[in-house]
């Protein structure tokens, strides 16, 4: 399952003033250091008579070097490669390619690597167990201005109504915890008791307590070690 969300940015043209959307064929260039996967999913994408792969690339220099030289409609970047990140090429985007969008793809991805792509303009995240079909939606939204996230993305987004804005300050699970409650979580992470949590921040047992337990009820979880886990996957601890 993937969710589509339609934003207003003009809708990008060629140098010749032809509106994407309104193109038959868009133009894409993969980034990913996975030559297997890669290469499948060129080989799947060009199966869709809507996209055309127009060159390839195993890291982000190399990336962002293919997209200053073929100008693609659409980037689709490995969130975690080697050379210049995915960020970086996105933030180099208006003044090498203004009008390509990108798509990013990871197999595994944080709160905090969501919100790094919404700030940086990135128009679509998928995790890399979602298909080609799925890929290609998102480069056809992408080209049309809309958002398109796998299901796992969309539900790790706070919801739209609690913050006003899809695209305010606190875009994800993350953002939505007060300083308080995220140190709080960060010693627990680091196998501290309550008790002990309590003397490290010179707080009260009882309050210690109920910042564990608003931590759970915000980020849906259950258990102190479903806990660590987010802690440790959100890079709070190492």
């Amino acid at each position: 399952m993937t969710t589509t969300i339609t934003v207003e940015p003009p809708v990008a043209s060629v140098a010749g003033g032809t509106p994407v959307a309104a193109r038959l064929i868009r133009r894409v260039i993969l980034v990913d250091d996975h030559r297997l996967l890669r290469e499948t999913l060129a080989a799947a994408l060009e199966m869709d008579k809507s996209v055309e792969v127009v060159a390839t690339a195993g890291d982000g220099c190399e990336g962002l070097a293919q997209i200053a030289a073929h100008r693609p409609d659409v980037a689709v970047l490995d969130i975690d490669m080697p050379g210049r990140s995915c960020f970086d090429i996105a933030q180099s985007l208006p003044s090498v390619s203004p009008q390509t969008r990108v798509v990013l793809l990871s197999g595994r991805i944080s709160d905090a690597q969501i919100q790094a792509a919404l700030r940086v303009g990135v128009l679509g995240i998928l995790t890399k167990d979602a298909g080609p079909e799925d890929v290609a939606k998102a480069v056809r939204s992408a080209c049309e201005g809309q958002h398109f996230f796998s299901s796992e993305v969309s539900q790790r987004l706070a919801p739209a109504e609690s913050r006003g804005t899809l695209f305010g300050p606190a875009p994800t699970l993350l953002d939505a915890l007060s300083m308080r409650e995220r140190e709080v979580l960060v010693q627990l992470a680091r196998g501290l008791s309550i008790k002990q949590v309590a003397a490290v921040l010179n707080l009260s047992r009882k309050t210690v307590d109920n910042h564990t337990q608003r931590l759970m009820a915000k980020l849906d979880i259950h258990t102190r070690s479903e806990l660590v886990v987010f802690a440790f996957r959100e890079k709070l601890v190492s």
